[in-house]
């Protein structure tokens, strides 16, 4: 419990000021934070680390985060050379590494930098929409273990999450609702409340939903969790892995409505 602390609290000290600086700090730090998840990612496919592997996927990240700044022909060609790259190392290793596991690197890229990306330009729009986020996803993994454990009798999937039930997913679901109102009434997020509503349940169910695809994966390479980056909380996957699938969501909601 004491490591979980500090780490948290070492952890806030980092991120926070990042975060309410905005722009290209939090930009730079998005993108570190992607590099740092495909590294565990590359660690739990290949059970080592592939520099080769991890650098591709951080050009790729890279190219994602700067393709404003980039020409479209050298953005096209980048990606060419990035997959040829990536394909070779299944000829050159002479198939140790495997095309299924090249397969699942270059989607989880692209799963990874995307979300990343998006909670950049979360950031962008406001820093209330990054919190409300942030409170959103955290609101609910609390009171879903919570709910869970005090009244959690059918499993969520027990397949993949033995612990999850379906009470505490919704218990912590319903939960959100706070944080709609919350900033329904404080910013200016959302101007209509059922709509507030919606798009928090939304996103609430979707980052439940990424952290069981993170579960998934870590289960597929048999480890407990993805790296011990952040000692007593597991790894940068771990602790974002409803995050980078709920952000791009809410981009989606918040044009759409």
């Amino acid at each position: 419990m004491k490591t979980r602390i500090i780490t948290a609290i070492v952890a806030l000290i980092v991120f926070l000021p990042l975060l309410f600086l905005g722009g290209d700090y939090f930009k730079f730090t998005t993108f570190a934070l992607g590099v740092m998840a495909m590294y565990e990612i590359v660690r739990m496919t290949f059970k080592e680390t592939n520099i080769v592997v991890l650098s591709l996927s951080s050009l790729a990240g890279a190219l994602f985060f700067l393709h404003s700044e980039v020409s479209s022909l050298l953005q096209y060609s980048i990606v060419y050379l990035i997959l040829i790259g990536m394909l070779g190392t299944v000829v050159v290793t002479g198939h140790k590494i495997k095309l299924v596991e090249i397969g699942s690197i270059i989607f989880v890229t692209v799963y990874i930098f995307v979300g990343f990306y998006c909670l950049f330009m979360l950031r962008n729009l406001s820093l209330s929409h990054v919190a409300y986020l942030l409170l959103t996803i955290w609101f609910t993994d609390s009171f879903a273990y919570f709910g869970g454990m005090k009244f959690g009798k059918n499993k969520l999937s027990p397949n993949i999450s033995p612990n999850k039930s379906i009470e505490g997913s919704v218990i912590g679901s319903v939960s959100s609702i706070a944080i709609a109102l919350l900033f329904f009434f404080t910013t200016n997020i959302f101007s209509n409340l059922l709509v507030a509503i919606v798009v928090t349940l939304i996103v609430s169910v979707i980052g439940q939903f990424g952290d069981l695809i993170e579960s998934a994966y870590k289960r597929e390479y048999q480890v407990k969790d993805s790296s011990n980056l952040l000692p007593g909380h597991g790894g940068i996957f771990d602790r974002f892995d409803s995050v980078i699938l709920s952000a791009p969501c809410l981009i989606l909601l918040l044009s759409l409505f």
